[in-house]
């Protein structure tokens, strides 16, 4: 995305393979202060430690990001434990892919019109879904209620290569509409379940 970008691991083989997808990659041991400010790590806006089966590594490099005063730190945690010892030593975000992965994917491939949800917060989440014969020829407003239903907005409709943003409550849908929606948590899953 333009920014320049320093990638680090102390496997050399790893470092080569990354090296024509960023600015500068490095072999340099991640837990290592003096290594890491050698690097130049401690002019980074951000960095996100990427370690996953290495917990106490992923804990000594975030560690040491802190130490060097890196402003903006996001971690990957394997587990609640190593989230919890993260956060305690003050690493920005904390994020656990493969849990965050699994969960998207069990909630679109248990709706068969859900194309993609993102959780935005813990209390609000964004979807994509394609319209179904329900909806095909109804307005919005009776698609979804408006006044009666609380907690959720039609931000979008993809139809073919045009997207109509904040449609009016008196739009009607067509076969193929796709419908971008963000609600309340509780209400967009009440809604999948429909």
């Amino acid at each position: 995305m333009g920014y320049p970008v320093l990638a680090i691991d102390q496997d050399e083989k790893l470092v080569q393979e990354i090296s024509d997808f960023v600015s500068v990659a490095r072999v340099v041991d991640c837990t290592d202060i003096e290594a890491l400010r050698e690097a130049g790590v401690a002019n980074s806006d951000v960095a996100i430690v990427a370690i996953g089966t290495n917990i106490e590594a992923s804990v000594l490099a975030a560690m040491a990001l802190k130490d060097l005063g890196v402003p903006i730190i996001v971690a990957k945690a394997m587990s609640e434990i190593h989230g919890k010892i993260l956060e305690k030593i003050g690493v920005s975000r904390v994020v656990y892919p493969e849990r965050e992965m699994a969960e998207r994917i069990a909630r679109v491939l248990t709706s068969t019109n859900v194309m993609e949800i993102i959780d935005l917060s813990p209390d609000y989440t964004m979807l994509e879904e394609r319209a179904n014969l329900q909806m095909i020829g109804k307005t919005l407003s009776q698609i979804f209620e408006f006044g009666k239903r609380s907690g959720i907005i039609v931000v979008a409709i993809k139809r073919n290569e045009h997207i109509i943003v904040g449609p009016s409550s008196s739009e009607r849908i067509k076969e193929g509409d796709i419908l971008v929606i963000v609600g309340e948590t509780k209400e967009v899953k009440r809604l999948i379940q429909e």
